[in-house]
């Protein structure tokens, strides 16, 4: 199962993160599947003006790091929800503000599709990526 296995080497204080990690993408993904959404989703996105230190930047960073790599390696769906609501909550513990960000796109088909991503002072930590189709709705 290389499926499992690291791109590269992580580091000590990424590897301690990978437990906590795996079990809020579980609980995440269980809530957003089986519960309604007023059950799992953050009361208040509204994240902080106040600029994080430098030890902050470093735990923001690594959460980012870890629930990025280990999504595309659960076995069970992580979506950019289920990240987003996942690292929301890892740095919400360790007294990070963020904003939960939710937008749609209307396909060529006319159909609609979602996205989520958080974001940090500004800066989009989970879920980015071609967000100029999406208009935010939360």
């Amino acid at each position: 199962m290389n499926h499992f296995l690291p791109r590269r080497r992580l580091s000590y204080a990424e590897a301690i993160l990978i437990p906590e990690a795996l079990i809020q993408l579980f609980i995440y993904r269980l809530r957003v599947s089986f519960r309604p959404s007023s059950e799992w989703m953050p009361k208040s996105s509204a994240g902080s003006s106040k600029l994080l230190t430098g030890d902050k930047r470093e735990k923001v960073r690594l959460v980012a790091a870890v629930i990025n790599g280990l999504a595309d390696r659960t076995p069970w769906a992580s979506t950019c929800l289920v990240k987003a609501l996942a690292a929301a909550y890892m740095l919400n513990k360790r007294e990070i503000p963020q904003k939960l960000h939710i937008g749609v796109a209307r396909t060529p088909s006319k159909d609609f599709k979602a996205h989520a991503w958080l974001s940090v002072d500004g800066k989009i930590i989970v879920g980015g990526g071609n967000l100029e189709d999406f208009h935010e709705i939360s």
